[in-house]
């Protein structure tokens, strides 16, 4: 029987594929940045995900 083996994937090839991945989940809000960094840091929240929950729950 033939040994088969896995390739190892390269540290570009790990990124590119993470980047794939996250990049399913980014939104674009242009100029509206400043205002988003303005309320996460007015309100205390810690990451971007909670800013997102704040404003849907409002």
């Amino acid at each position: 029987m033939a040994d088969k083996k896995q390739k190892r994937k390269t540290f570009a090839e790990q990124k590119k594929a993470y980047d794939k991945t996250r990049s399913r989940t980014r939104v674009t809000i242009g100029s509206a940045f400043q205002r988003w960094k303005e309320l996460k840091e007015r309100e205390g929240l810690r990451s971007d995900a909670e800013v997102a929950l704040f404003l849907l729950d409002r």
